[in-house]
């Protein structure tokens, strides 16, 4: 047999995994970037970091090694003192470090962050204070700090084990497996990031991939021996992304059967892509990042397919467990219809009791999901819509566009029924908005009062109003609802649009509080990336995260509920709540709630007009974390 021949197509190879990856840039970056900064590869790429100017690092000269003691300790310091018995010496470290923290803002690790939430768990994390209060919690149960250290010592390595097995081991086989899929199909969906998960085999998959880096730990000692099965072993995760129910010295035989003979022209192949290691240290990994990881992955990728046809072509023992062929290849169109039929019957029955809407009804439900009619339309409407969607993956499977489940050997396939549908794609009465409206209110000032009293310890009646809500919540979370209807299919535009009109809220929000009472009911000075002080991007980020939430299992959950109750009832109640609401807001309109603690500080006029030069806040004042 003819030497090397994979290696002669490595052009054609190349050529392909180009195509592939500009075909599908935005997945592969984004797995690219979740397994460099939290996988157990291309960690070489992230440390580079730590030598990059641009990324915070100063070059050291001969004095500033000489620093003082302090300035080398970190938070894993506070945890070896805490594991090895001394509990105070940890606690004193952990004091020592966070007042650090707070006498340089540590500008280098989050441009200055001194407040907000974020920010502190950040700081204690760092400073060790997090390690040093939870050891001390113990102490006071076991009385002792060599006990303490123990429980330390076999938390954490129970920790590091658990996220070790269970999740960063398996990186690199999800990586491998969209890696193959996006070589033969348009459209990958999470199902396809989930599929081991899915089929119930992600237990068995990190056994073997824990197995496989024992074995490659071991032969490691020997150095070269490390090297070689490096190679012996590399076909293991491509094996598991395939089947993930396969024993693990079978995927290990089967590896080394399969690389015979093609160990050193991977090598070889590989040789040929160090043009990309040498571009990623010079630009201090970042062209890693964006290209050159993807790209030299699909390449192996498309080494890896060759070995696998030809071990298939000579049969070697082992390789009828490779038993998904449609990985690799589109399937028949006929077997595809025969095996999505369920789906063809559903696109006609949904075809056939769909209901069209006209007019000012069609655009407030297409819209803003609201819905103008009798409940009982409403539900046969959101059903229809639900299935609608649910179904679209399945059609386009069906249509090859997409990975057909259903056709893996491991799948366990769930009949099409009326229960299939996607609960977020309905529309909302305005009872139901307005009964929304008055519970985010409710929660919104219900967080606002809890978290002042664990600051200050004291009850304090947070916001303008008199009663119990805070209406930039409950109008934050209906106005996402309505002007973000049309995003509900995209999350990630969801997301951004959330964040968009939540932070224009709350920003005009405070703009016109301060202008109108010359007051600041809240304040984001000091917080990371804050306009003015009235909206920051942590604060930004949790109202973006807590929109999706609404809109993707809040609102549902709760219109199905609403859905229980009778008409009558429900629109009593809603009137009851809108005249308290409304004589709330006539009254605090000219009398607001002024109480200590529910006011930030003074501010005069001009300021307010200007957005800026606010003076110092008062003693004794608190800063409300809306």
């Amino acid at each position: 047999m003819e030497k090397y021949t994979i290696l002669k197509q490595r052009k054609e190879l190349k050529k392909k995994s180009h195509a592939v990856v500009r075909s599908h840039y935005m997945v592969l970056f984004f797995l690219t970037l979740v397994i460099i900064l939290f996988g157990t590869e291309f960690s070489y790429i992230k440390d580079s970091w730590g030598e990059n100017p641009l990324f915070g690092a100063n070059s050291k000269n001969a004095d500033s090694e000489k620093e003082d003691v302090g300035s080398i300790l970190d938070s894993d310091t506070v945890l070896d003192e805490i594991m090895e018995g001394r509990l105070s010496q940890g606690e004193a470290v952990s004091e020592q470090l966070a007042g650090q923290i707070q006498e340089k803002g540590d500008t280098s690790k989050m441009l200055g962050r001194t407040r907000g939430v974020l920010s502190q768990i950040v700081n204690m994390v760092d400073s060790g204070q997090f390690y040093s209060s939870i050891a001390r919690t113990l102490f006071t149960i076991v009385k002792s700090e060599s006990i303490v250290g123990v429980i330390f010592t076999l938390i954490s390595l129970t920790w590091y084990l658990f996220v070790f097995f269970c999740i960063q081991n398996m990186f690199c086989v999800i990586y491998r497996r969209i890696l193959i899929l996006v070589r033969v199909y348009e459209n990958i969906s999470p199902a396809d990031l989930l599929h081991i998960a899915a089929i119930r085999k992600w237990f068995r998959a990190s056994w073997v991939m824990f197995v496989t880096d024992i074995f490659q730990a071991l032969w490691s000692i020997t150095i070269i021996g490390g090297f070689i099965k490096m190679y012996s072993y590399f076909a293991v995760p491509y094996i598991v992304a395939e089947n993930p129910d396969i024993k693990a010295r079978e995927a290990i035989t089967l590896s080394r059967k399969m690389m015979n003979g093609h160990k050193m022209e991977l090598f070889l192949y590989q040789l040929t892509l160090i043009g990309w290691h040498i571009l990623g240290s010079v630009t201090f990994g970042i062209s890693e990042y964006v290209y050159g990881v993807a790209y030299r992955t699909s390449c192996e990728t498309e080494f890896y397919v060759k070995v696998r046809e030809e071990a298939i072509r000579n049969q070697i023992e082992g390789c009828a467990i490779l038993n998904d062929p449609y990985m690799y290849q589109k399937a028949d169109k006929i077997l595809l219809y025969e095996t999505y039929f369920d789906v063809v019957d559903e696109i006609t029955l949904i075809h056939e009791q769909k209901m069209e809407l006209t007019g000012f009804r069609k655009v407030l439900a297409d819209w803003f999901g609201i819905w103008w009619g009798s409940l009982a339309s409403k539900q046969k409407y959101d059903e229809l819509e639900g299935r609608k969607y649910s179904i679209a993956h399945y059609r386009m499977c069906m249509e090859g566009m997409a990975y057909p489940q259903w056709l893996n050997p491991m799948w366990r396939r769930k009949e099409l029924s009326k229960k299939d549908q996607v609960s977020f794609l309905r529309n909302y009465s305005v009872w139901t908005l307005f009964l929304l409206f008055i519970s985010f209110s409710f929660i919104g000032w219900t967080w606002e009062v809890a978290l002042h009293y664990m600051q200050a310890g004291e009850f304090v009646n947070r916001g303008t109003l008199l009663g119990p809500w805070l209406p930039i919540y409950g109008s934050g979370g209906v106005i996402v609802l309505i002007l973000c209807s049309r995003f509900r299919k995209n999350p990630v535009l969801e997301f951004i649009t959330a964040i968009i009109l939540c932070g224009t809220l709350e920003y005009f929000s405070g703009w016109y509080l301060e202008t109108k009472f010359h007051q600041r009911w809240w304040s984001y000075d000091g917080y990371f990336l804050n306009l003015h002080g009235r909206i920051c991007a942590e604060g930004l980020l949790v109202f973006g995260v807590g929109c999706c939430m609404v809109v993707y299992v809040i609102a549902p959950l709760f219109d199905i509920l609403l859905s229980r109750v009778k008409p009558r009832i429900l629109i009593a109640v809603c009137i009851v709540l809108a005249v308290l609401f409304g004589a709330d807001q006539i009254h605090s309109s000219s009398h607001p709630n002024m109480a200590k603690g529910a006011v930030e500080r003074k501010h005069e006029t001009e300021t307010a007009d200007s957005g800026g030069g606010q003076t110092e806040a008062s003693p004794g004042t608190e800063v409300s974390a809306a």
